[in-house]
């Protein structure tokens, strides 16, 4: 599985988000506490941020450790909105730039730490069946996780509210995938200028954990969210297995049961 950590908040800089916290999410490359399968997340790792002028993304098919230029280049961004991936490869799937995460588009930036068993033999065809041309013709790599965040962004074109969008996506994607007895994990994050949404669901009783802290060191006088908790801190509050979770620029968190 791979690790995730968003910031929303007043602008400051990149590094904290990925370097920062006595349990920073580098460390959890490959010295991850809460993983429920693999063991080191070391496939690559995204950063994306948000400007004026939309989502920014730098990443790279290596471990997060290989760049000793990455925490000072970090450190020189700063923005309100983030959010920052390292990449456990599911099986089958290819280890290269086009599975790297977060994926960004259309003024949002997404990530998912999860799968869709047998994605690319049993669900990949159907599901980008789905898309409508123009996001189609957007598809780089073979990836469950570029092809539901094109769903998602295709819902998000036809007018769908954030929050609703990225939780009707999973009640669908979890429905097709038990109709033919698979698997799926969704713990999927979508961040966008103002706001931030994730959903932690699947098709079993357990899921992948995530965490929301607000004025964590990592993110004083935001909101931060992330597969582990990046601090030792009681800020620290799990979100609870088949739940979705929104945050706002003021510092705001909802928290609300999935329909299953």
């Amino acid at each position: 599985m791979c690790r995730l950590a968003l910031y929303l908040g007043p602008p400051r800089p990149l590094a904290p988000l990925v370097f920062g916290g006595t349990h920073p999410l580098a460390e959890q490359a490959w010295a991850p506490r809460e993983l429920l399968t693999g063991s080191v997340n070391a496939d690559g790792w995204g950063v994306a941020w948000f400007t004026p002028q939309g989502p920014v993304r730098l990443a790279a098919a290596e471990p997060v450790w290989y760049d000793p230029d990455l925490p000072a280049a970090l450190g020189a961004v700063e923005s309100s909105a983030q959010l920052a991936v390292l990449r456990n490869a599911t099986v089958g799937l290819f280890v290269d730039r086009a599975g790297l995460q977060p994926f960004v588009g259309g003024g949002w930036a997404f990530a998912l730490n999860g799968y869709v068993q047998d994605f690319r033999p049993r669900f990949m065809r159907a599901f980008r069946a789905e898309l409508p041309d123009a996001l189609y013709g957007e598809l780089r790599g073979c990836s469950d996780a570029e092809t539901l965040f094109l769903l998602l962004r295709a819902r998000l074109d036809a007018g769908a509210p954030a929050a609703r969008a990225l939780q009707d996506l999973a009640a669908w994607v979890v429905a097709e995938v038990r109709a033919v007895g698979a698997e799926a994990q969704l713990t999927m994050a979508l961040v966008g200028p103002g706001e931030a949404h994730a959903v932690r669901t699947g098709t079993a009783e357990r899921t992948n954990t995530l965490y929301a802290g607000r004025g964590c060191a990592v993110g004083p006088a935001g909101v931060v969210v992330a597969s582990e908790p990046l601090t030792d801190e009681a800020v620290w509050e799990a979100v609870p297995e088949h739940h979705a979770l929104e945050v706002r620029a003021d510092g705001s968190v909802r928290v609300e049961r999935l329909a299953r």
